[in-house]
C-alpha cells in the first residue's frame, strides 16, 4: 500500500503557489499518476523553513521498497539513516487496488494533501503507512499517512504529533478512464 498517487496542480491558490515555486527553484517532477521510482514533488525543511525538493520515489535495499510501516521505523536498521530526515509528498489523492483488483482513487476534501515521508541522503523517500481506518478496511488494510497542510508542518518540523484520521473520499476508477 500506497503504490501510485496522483499529482496535478490546478489553478487554485495553494497549487499556483507550488507551481510558481517549483519553477523558480528549477524543479522538474513527474504530473499526473506517480508512479515508484518517478522523481516526486515534496516539501521539506529548510533550516527553520519549509520548502519544495524533488526526490525518488523508493530505494534498493535487499528488495525495491517504496514504502515503510509506522510500526517499525524506529525498530529497523533500514530505516536507521531516514528516521530523523522528515519530508512529505504532495498529492490530490492516491490509488488502491482491493482483493478482487478493483481500483479505487482516495482523496480527501482538501484539494492538496500530504503523504508522510521519510528519505535518506540521496534524497530517496519512502511513503509512511499504517493500519488502515475503518473507512477503508474494506479496500485494503494498509494506508498511507495523510495530512492537511498544518499537520504536514508539524511533521516536518519534527513536533510530536499525531495524526488525525481523515474522513476520505473513495471512488471507483474504471481502467479506461485516466482522472486528470
Amino acid at each position: 500500500m500506497c503504490g501510485r498517487y496522483e499529482l496535478n496542480l490546478s489553478d487554485d491558490n495553494k497549487s499556483k503557489q507550488i507551481k510558481q515555486r517549483a519553477e523558480k527553484l528549477n524543479l522538474i517532477y513527474k504530473e499526473g499518476e506517480i508512479f515508484p521510482n518517478d522523481n516526486v514533488l515534496c516539501m521539506i525543511a529548510n533550516e527553520s523553513k519549509i520548502d519544495l525538493s524533488v526526490m525518488k520515489w523508493g530505494i534498493k535495499s535487499k528488495a525495491f521498497q517504496i514504502n515503510a510501516r509506522l510500526e517499525t521505523i524506529n525498530d529497523r536498521n533500514t530505516y536507521d539513516e531516514f528516521k530523523n530526515n522528515r519530508c512529505a509528498v504532495i498529492c490530490n489523492g492516491f490509488y488502491e487496488w482491493d482483493k478482487d483488483k478493483n481500483k479505487y482513487f482516495v482523496k480527501t476534501s482538501d484539494d492538496i494533501i500530504y503523504l508522510a515521508c521519510i528519505f535518506n541522503s540521496n534524497n530517496e523517500l519512502l511513503i509512511i503507512t499504517k493500519a488502515a481506518g475503518d473507512n477503508f478496511k474494506s479496500i485494503h488494510d494498509r494506508m498511507p499517512i495523510i495530512m492537511n497542510q498544518e499537520e504536514m508542518l508539524k511533521y516536518i518540523h519534527n513536533e510530536d504529533y499525531i495524526f488525525s484520521n481523515k474522513k476520505l473520499i473513495i471512488e471507483n476508477v474504471d481502467d479506461d478512464i485516466k482522472l486528470f
